[in-house]
């Protein structure tokens, strides 16, 4: 009796095993399928990831066929590929754009760069060129561009026809180069007024000259023009009418001031005859 109660408790035991493992399965069972099914989808995206990053990087339709430039004008092409060190058959997987771009911004004429792989196999470089409106004397002769800024030194193969900004030095400019800087806008501003001006060819403007007082300009011809400061427009708008007022009576000035400051619109003029000076004279 004992040894038949015996069996029937185990075989009832195994069913209720079997019945918690059906349960088991039931309840867990979905969740980690999707759990296996994940972990192989991972492994097999990363494994693609790793063998599509490895063709990427050593397939020849990815080799640069080509590079193509934009907005050059003093700069070549040549220059900046060789400070780029860009060549054809460069992987463009493999290329550091910000780097190129470094590298090709160290070119004076450079003012900005934008670098752009253009895939499969072509990169396209636009360039915004410094544009040359002056040159400075700042120990060396520096050619300034629009926002007064020295950006390189004068060379032989420049080729420039530019006003002169003086009257600045290169201690000065170190020690404050914004204050320099806006005193070249000033002169540039200045040059940029008169040239609208239209001056006939001895008239056109040679030298801006920056003074404790003010401005100075020098002509072709050698003549001077004491604006002095502030009211630059006006000022010039009243050298045009002394000039007029001159040509019309055979006369040439040497020197003309327009920087009274007791007397804003009165103009004092020293001619270039042996007829010397003719001061005070009125022009409003």
């Amino acid at each position: 009796m004992a040894f038949g109660r015996t069996r029937n408790r185990r075989r009832q035991d195994a069913a209720q095993q079997k019945e918690a493992v059906k349960g088991a399965v039931r309840t867990h069972g979905p969740g980690l399928v999707k759990a296996l099914a994940l972990t192989l989808v991972t492994g097999l995206l990363v494994w693609g990831g790793v063998e599509t990053r490895r063709w990427a990087l050593t397939s020849p339709r990815f080799d640069l066929a080509a590079v193509s430039f934009s907005g050059l004008q003093r700069a070549s092409r040549v220059e900046l590929l060789r400070l780029a060190a860009l060549t054809k058959g460069q992987n463009l997987w493999r290329l550091d754009v910000p780097a190129l771009e470094r590298a090709m911004s160290q070119h004076p004429w450079v003012k900005t760069i934008e670098v752009t792989r253009r895939f499969p196999n072509r990169v396209s470089v636009e360039v915004t060129e410094h544009v040359p409106v002056a040159m400075a004397v700042l120990g060396d002769l520096y050619v300034v561009d629009e926002e007064g800024e020295p950006f390189k030194r004068v060379t032989p193969g420049d080729g420039l026809d530019l006003p002169l900004v003086t009257g600045l030095d290169r201690e000065g400019y170190v020690t404050d180069p914004a204050v320099a800087r806006e005193r070249i806008r000033s002169a540039l501003e200045v040059a940029s007024a008169y040239a609208a001006l239209s001056p006939d060819k001895t008239e056109r403007l040679s030298e801006v000259r920056v003074e404790a007082q003010g401005l100075a300009l020098v002509t072709a011809s050698g003549q001077e023009v004491r604006l002095g400061e502030g009211d630059s427009e006006v000022k010039l708008q009243r050298l045009a009418r002394v000039r007029r007022e001159l040509g019309a009576r055979g006369l040439a000035a040497e020197i003309i001031h327009l920087d009274n400051r007791a007397r804003p619109g009165w103009v004092a003029v020293k001619l270039s005859s042996p007829v010397s000076e003719r001061n005070g004279t009125s022009t409003r």
